[in-house]
């Protein structure tokens, strides 16, 4: 078995990322379409309380979690 190299170890990782935010971005929708149905409906037999809870949840795990992530994991130009 070889080694991976740098590019290819580079490009896995990227790929990677890119999965991890694209998944919080579709959790935090899922839990935004479930938080607004237990608002408007209290349904699955979920409280209305819990339902914001979940909405709020949603709007930091779609909005911000993506974005804080890409901050962190951006690549350093080269010097």
């Amino acid at each position: 078995m070889t080694p991976m190299d740098d590019k290819a170890r580079a490009e896995m990782q990227a790929q990677y990322r890119f999965l991890v935010i694209n998944l919080c971005r579709i959790t935090g929708a899922v839990l935004l379409v479930v938080g607004l149905a237990a608002i408007a409906r209290e349904a699955f037999g979920i409280p209305k309380a819990a339902g914001y809870v979940l909405f709020l949840l949603g709007m930091l795990d779609f909005l911000l979690v993506p974005v804080f992530l890409s901050k962190r994991w951006k690549s350093k130009p080269d010097q």
